[in-house]
């Protein structure tokens, strides 16, 4: 662990002095049009929460007259440094981060302040470094949302699961934090086990795969996100307790709405994706543009339950999301 951390600070000290170097002969890129220029360093693509935040953020990009490049870390910190570091070099307008790991954030927020480049990071809060500006959800009520909703749905009593996401970020430790408290209000339940799945459909699966071997007699999962929530569904239905087993996710995207439809969600907390890019972008904008902007803004999410799809799916289309509910 010594060893690995040398050479981290060895990478981010080498590549604090190249950007340095960056800022004393290298003007700012905003020859797009006369417009202004972005990158935002996203941590996946292969998650579809982060594949519609893009899309929203492009969107909203064209509307501002801006130049955006999005750039995937594929989930990897170092590819996250990489990519940011190249990003960097080309002095854009403002930088837009959703950090793969908090602490990777802080070191991508240190080396952009090096070099001048504001930054935006949305989701996950880096630990380091000055930023512009936050926006998220507000994690701690989403995972109270999700308690409210599983305690409710198995009746306020009986044996759950809780399927955390990526622990080394704020907004996994936060929706944990929120089902645990708000889980407190149902004394008739017990969490039985809490394991992390990385944020992952298929990690979840074995996951949940491996926590039903002895706890057949479950009645309920929470489960951090949509993507988890569909891998501990295809768990359900491999060990042959599909409807018997109520599970509430976290996000609302396609898939999820989908399976709310089809009975084999009972909800998700919903937290629009393309609404979140759509809002990032819009106070990437500003910054760009030296505008003062409120330096940590939440936006809340809802709960979607089946009774609720159609009235979820209008308000994304009003806000010119066509893809989730197609």
């Amino acid at each position: 662990m010594r060893k690995k951390t040398l050479v981290t600070l060895a990478v981010v000290t080498t590549m604090t002095l190249s950007l340095a170097a960056c800022n004393r002969t290298s003007p700012a890129d905003t020859s797009a049009g006369g417009g202004k220029s972005a990158t935002l360093v996203i941590s996946t693509l292969d998650n579809p929460f982060f594949v519609s935040v893009a899309d929203g953020a492009k969107a909203k990009a064209k509307t501002l007259g801006m130049t955006i490049d999005v750039q995937n870390a594929n989930n990897a910190d170092q590819a996250s440094l990489d990519l940011a570091t190249a990003a960097l070099s080309k002095k854009p307008s403002v930088l837009i981060i959703d950090p793969v790991s908090s602490a990777s954030g802080g070191s991508i927020v240190t080396l952009a302040n090096t070099g001048g480049v504001p930054v935006v990071a949305f989701d996950r809060l880096p630990t380091g470094g000055a930023l512009k500006a936050f926006i998220g959800y507000d994690a701690v009520q989403a995972g109270k949302n999700g308690a409210k909703a599983l305690g409710e749905a198995v009746g306020g009593k009986g044996k759950v699961v809780e399927i955390q996401g990526i622990m080394g970020t704020s907004v996994a430790q936060e929706r944990s934090n929120g089902f645990k408290e708000g889980i407190k209000a149902f004394p008739g339940i017990t969490v039985v086990a809490t394991q992390p799945a990385e944020f992952d459909r298929g990690k979840a699966l074995d996951v949940m795969t491996n926590v039903l071997q002895s706890n057949r007699d479950i009645v309920g999962v929470y489960a951090a996100n949509d993507e988890m929530a569909l891998g501990v569904i295809a768990a359900l239905k491999a060990a042959g307790l599909s409807g018997k087993v109520k599970v509430v996710g976290n996000d609302g995207i396609a898939d999820a709405v989908k399976a709310i439809k089809d009975g084999t969600l009972y909800a998700t907390n919903a937290e629009s994706p393309f609404s979140l890019g759509s809002e990032v972008m819009a106070l990437a904008g500003k910054v760009a543009n030296g505008t003062q902007v409120e330096k940590n803004k939440v936006l809340e999410g809802y709960l979607v339950k089946s009774a609720d799809v159609a009235s979820y799916c209008k308000k994304l289309a009003d806000l010119g999301d066509t893809t989730t509910c197609k």
